[in-house]
């Protein structure tokens, strides 16, 4: 239907090319009007698409400066790598980009402002988006157990780029060494390391981690937005993981 009203439209104010770009927009909208009526959106990117690319291009690239900030690449910072991809669940044809995108960063000439600008843009007005993409970094920074001056600067520069303050920056460091610091127990992430507050916080002091990381990864903000799928799933999993953390807590500690 609504290719024969783009024709129309198309053909009454701008003529025989009008009629064309008229029946195209048309044809679009017959393809995605369901998706839009349920409220998802216009996302052009749907299904991962371009999104995805800038969004793999610019995490691996970055990874993979990061990881020759200190003049050599090491097997733990390879390991995180790996561990990002299938935190993303990348299939073979993704996971061969990512491992392109990785080496790409390597060089000492890898224009690093300039690949996340694509991703600044698909992100604008998305914060949690690019609090999600640095607290990865940060798992890459950390793969060695610390984070050195040289790396320091590159996260500043991603920091800058991406339109976050340096007491953001220390903030999410911050988070990630209470993260490491808490010590796992058994096969399980330890429910208090997964929340990022320590074993003896308080009632309040949970509810709140649980709560702020909620916000942070709730699906509801990815909704109707250009968000590429993998960053979508792996929001997803931390929501889950979140979940199932403060429950566990929950249920020992027996508070609502």
């Amino acid at each position: 239907m609504w290719k024969w009203i783009g024709l129309a439209v198309g053909l009454l104010f701008k003529g025989p090319l009008g009629a064309a770009l008229g029946m195209w927009a048309g044809w679009w909208l017959d393809r995605n009007i369901s998706r839009i009526m349920a409220g998802e959106g216009f996302n052009i990117f749907s299904g991962g698409g371009q999104a995805q690319v800038i969004f793999q291009r610019a995490l691996f690239g970055t990874l993979g400066h990061l990881a020759k900030a200190d003049g050599r690449v090491t097997q733990h910072e390879i390991a995180v790598a790996e561990q990002v991809m299938a935190q993303l669940h990348l299939n073979k044809r993704q996971r061969e980009e990512a491992i392109s995108n990785f080496r790409l960063g390597k060089s000492s000439k890898y224009p690093l402002e300039n690949e996340l600008n694509s991703f600044k843009v698909l992100t604008r007005n998305q914060p949690h988006l690019r609090r999600m993409f640095v607290e990865i970094l940060l798992n890459g920074a950390l793969a060695d157990g610390m984070i050195s001056h040289s790396e320091r600067q590159i996260l500043e520069r991603v920091a800058l780029t991406l339109g976050m303050s340096a007491d953001q920056l220390d903030q999410l460091i911050r988070q990630r060494n209470r993260y490491r610091q808490t010590p796992t127990t058994g096969s399980q992430p330890d429910p208090y390391r997964v929340l990022g507050i320590a074993a003896d916080a308080s009632e309040s002091e949970i509810k709140k981690a649980y709560r702020r990381l909620m916000s942070r990864y709730h699906p509801d903000k990815m909704a109707g937005q250009q968000v590429p799928v993998k960053m979508r799933e792996y929001a997803h999993d931390k929501v889950r993981e979140v979940r199932a953390a403060y429950d566990q807590i929950r249920q020992q500690r027996n508070f609502r």
